[in-house]
């Protein structure tokens, strides 16, 4: 779980502009986070129809084949990934050209400020 996250957040970061990183962070965060309590609330209604010991084998059946899913796709995955960050030209660790968190202040001045 902990490499799916790292990996998932490493892959979103660098192929999502600066500009809008941190939004599609948010959703990202929000669906991953978010879909938790469904998942909870399907596992107890399975629980308490077949029962706990069956509804955690068939989790982890799910989550293993799942598993070899993902592993019999990872080859074109990892491709496609590939051309995706050389056409953001972000191949080989080298930096954006510009630093994230270019945050403007706002002044007494600005047309914003009056909103």
């Amino acid at each position: 779980m902990m490499l799916e996250m790292a990996s998932s957040n490493t892959v979103i970061q660098s192929l999502v502009p600066d500009a809008v990183r941190g939004r599609v962070m948010a959703v990202y965060t929000m669906m991953f986070m978010g879909m938790a309590p469904f998942g909870a609330l399907l596992a107890g209604a399975l629980a308490a129809r077949f029962g706990a010991p069956a509804t955690v084998a068939a989790g982890g059946a799910l989550c293993v084949a799942a598993a070899g899913v993902f592993r019999w796709r990872l080859p074109a995955l990892r491709v496609e990934a590939r051309r995706m960050i050389v056409a953001l030209q972000m191949a080989a660790g080298e930096p954006a050209e510009q630093p994230t968190g270019g945050a403007r202040r706002w002044t007494a001045a600005s047309p914003e400020a009056a909103c």
